[in-house]
């Protein structure tokens, strides 16, 4: 990908980071849990939200639906009692992949709903990099409603009635015994926000393991619609097409997992300092098990300690051979990972096999001096070669794509510009800014 005629950030390399960030809420948990706020009839507190360009229009969606919603700074109340409408703005819809997981609250509600094409970024396997639907479409049939696919791929769904069913999520992976691919989490999450709503028991087989599903299943478990996971590993969920208890519901956010990522990469490959603070401790390392696990085969301590993070800047100091997994490090999390082995020593394996095509980065950081092979869905990174070149312009065409070139023209000395920084606004509060105050040198192009 060439740099583009979007802004440019003009980024001078070669300065050490220092100070200390408060980490929001995790961007993918927010979308489900406001989701399956809006299945149910409780006022739901939402703590640590995160003030990015998803939570803006899924709120801004949910009040034109009819939801009565009240931000106070990371805080939101969303009362869905008044929630009506049978299609979405497709304006707003164009600007977020997140809105599709709406339609379980709105088909519950009005029997009918018409979900127009969903934005976000096109990290998908065709060509034109357009994100599947198939998943949805096939999940809301199990339960017993009728769907349209539109050939934009555009969604209308109809049911007079949701009837809980048994699904083995494996039917949505693209290696069953790996349970991987970039259907499985879509088609968990709308398989868990359609069993709220549907009468009778599901059982879902195999679910999508990550914290933007466990969030939910606590939210949805908290608001009267039992949910819990049985010692084989399925998920049981009491539907109740009432809408659950009604009684007002507060939930904390876990902490943003790839804004976590994206500091500890920032550290590594600038040699700096910086405390990350705010940290939900136990849910964040959890979810982020896998990634602290691949950090700590390079030599990088990624644990949490009570609610902050130091992260010092320490280089890792050895090779790795990665999956990327449904079941491992999340897919947003490659790019840094890519980056990071840039530093390490030997040659580093990565194999991606969510998002198989999610390497536009790849040629970016080639301009900047790294030494990176892609076969397929795999890449071979040799360390040693982290980004150098300066006098160099690339382009991020997905939000963590921009994200990992722009920390990797932060480690190269002398100027660099960026372009796809309007890609970042989906992902992280004000990337640039943070970066700034801990003495970075980046500003936008006249």
């Amino acid at each position: 990908m060439s740099a583009d005629s979007s802004p440019a950030l003009l980024v001078q390399g070669g300065h050490e980071l220092r100070g200390e960030l408060r980490v929001p809420g995790f961007k993918h948990a927010f979308v489900t849990v406001l989701a399956g706020a809006l299945t149910g009839r409780s006022a739901v507190t939402i703590d640590n939200c995160p003030a990015i360009e998803e939570t803006r229009v899924l709120l801004a969606l949910a009040q034109a639906l009819g939801a009565r919603v009240h931000e106070n700074g990371r805080r939101v109340l969303v009362d869905p009692s008044g929630l009506t409408g049978q299609s979405l703005d497709p304006q707003l819809v164009d600007r977020i992949h997140g809105a599709v997981y709406l339609l379980p609250a709105l088909l519950a509600r009005s029997g009918r709903v018409h979900l127009p094409v969903a934005g976000g970024c096109q990290i998908g396997d065709e060509g034109s990099g357009a994100r599947p639907v198939r998943q949805y479409a096939e999940v809301l049939q199990r339960f017993g409603a009728e769907v349209t696919v539109g050939p934009d791929g555009s969604l209308t769904v109809r049911a007079d009635r949701l009837t809980a069913c048994e699904l083995d999520l494996r039917d949505w992976t693209s290696d069953r015994e790996l349970r991987t691919g970039p259907l499985y989490s879509g088609a968990t999450k709308m398989a868990i926000l359609t069993a709220a709503s549907a009468r009778g028991t599901t059982r879902l087989r195999h679910p999508y393991p990550k914290p933007d599903v466990t969030e939910l299943v606590r939210l949805l478990d908290a608001t009267g619609r039992p949910a819990r996971y049985t010692p084989e590993g399925d998920l049981l969920i009491e539907g109740r097409p009432d809408g659950g208890h009604g009684r007002p519901v507060r939930h904390m956010l876990v902490s943003d997992l790839i804004t976590v990522v994206t500091w500890a990469t920032a550290a590594a490959l600038t040699r700096s300092t910086i405390r990350l603070t705010g940290l939900t401790p136990d849910r964040l390392a959890t979810g982020l098990a896998p990634e602290i696990a691949v950090a700590r085969d390079m030599g990088l301590d990624w644990q949490p300690t009570a609610d902050t993070m130091d992260l010092t800047g320490e280089p890792p100091d050895a090779p790795v051979d990665v999956t990327v997994a449904s079941h491992g490090i999340y897919s947003d999390s490659q790019p840094f990972f890519m980056l990071l082995a840039t530093l390490a020593p030997g040659v580093s394996h990565l194999r991606e096999t969510v998002w198989r095509r999610r390497f536009t980065h790849v040629p970016e950081l080639r301009r900047l001096g790294a030494d990176i092979e892609v076969t397929e869905a795999r890449a071979r990174i040799r360390g040693g070669c982290p980004p150098n070149r300066p006098d160099q312009s690339v382009a991020g065409g997905d939000l963590r794509a921009a994200a990992a070139l722009l920390l990797a023209a932060l480690a190269v000395p002398g100027q660099v510009r960026v372009h796809g920084a309007e890609h970042l606004v989906r992902g992280y509060e004000d990337l640039v800014t943070d970066l700034v105050k801990l003495g970075a040198h980046v500003r936008s192009e006249p």
